[in-house]
């Protein structure tokens, strides 16, 4: 139990919840800055779209959650606190890492693409639309939502691979 616990009781939510909220408020942010803002949104080339929303994605969790995430949040992965090795990496490790962050969103960005794009077709088809009828267009908040529903599979999915190589080479 924190001192900040013992002093204004238990904690109501936590933080993991609230690092979730705010990542799944940026992606909403970035989706509305950049489908609406520029246009790569209004062209109907998607992969302009895919690129840039996955660039932007990448760049504002570089450089607006992590940092402030790790420093107000407590961020637990499989039973322990993540944010110490966020501040131990190396040099060469951060850009890495940072490199690897933006190629992790713009392939979100792609399945994210994909399912709308999915469920427009299954809508169509159950439907009987005309072809090419968009039902759910993209929008900030299911955007958001499955992105980040996106985001913490992939995360597992990353943490239980990396897990299971440590376990091989024990």
């Amino acid at each position: 139990m924190t001192d900040r616990e013992r002093k204004y009781g238990r904690k109501k939510i936590s933080d993991n919840v609230k690092a979730g909220i705010f990542r799944w408020w940026i992606a909403g942010m970035c989706y509305f800055f950049v489908g609406f803002g520029t246009q790569s949104g209004v062209f109907a080339d998607p992969l302009d779209m895919i690129f840039f929303l996955g660039l932007g994605l990448g760049l504002a969790t570089l450089f607006l959650y992590n940092p402030v995430a790790y420093r107000m949040f407590d961020i637990v992965r499989k039973g322990r606190i993540y944010n110490q090795s966020y501040f131990e990496r190396s040099g060469w490790q951060n850009a890495v890492l940072k490199l690897a962050e933006i190629l992790k969103n713009m392939v979100l960005a792609f399945l994210i693409y994909m399912t709308y794009q999915s469920v427009n077709l299954l809508l169509e088809r159950l439907l009987h639309l005309p072809e090419g009828t968009v039902t759910i267009p993209g929008e900030p908040i299911g955007f958001a939502v499955i992105y980040t529903i996106y985001y913490y599979l992939l995360t597992g999915l990353m943490d239980t691979v990396a897990e299971m190589r440590n376990k091989e080479e024990k």
